[in-house]
């Protein structure tokens, strides 16, 4: 019998390799030590927490994006996320406004 390997027919789910999760996790680890790094460095709050919140984001997004599989799945999927986080963004800036 001949194996053959092809690509996800554009219907078909894309599925995430082995490797690619060790990979993401790998990165994660390293962005974790980054943040205890970043936080245990006497800098000062104005750039340690925006600098925090960056290395936060980039997490999220790797693990929503990957081990979530949000990346291969319908576009829906990114407006049920995106919608939420636009109005916490906005009701946060409207009540840490100074």
């Amino acid at each position: 019998m001949e194996s053959t390997a092809h690509a996800p027919a554009s219907g078909e789910p894309r599925h995430i390799t082995p490797r690619t999760y060790v990979i993401i996790f790998g990165w994660l680890t390293l962005l974790t030590a980054l943040e205890v790094i970043t936080a245990a460095m006497k800098l000062d709050e104005s750039i340690r927490v925006p600098v925090l919140i960056v290395i936060a984001v980039i997490k999220a997004l790797l693990v929503v994006l990957f081990y979530m599989h949000l990346r291969y799945d319908s576009k829906w999927y990114w407006v049920t996320l995106l919608v939420p986080i636009g109005f916490i963004v906005l009701l946060s800036s409207i009540l840490f406004q100074h």
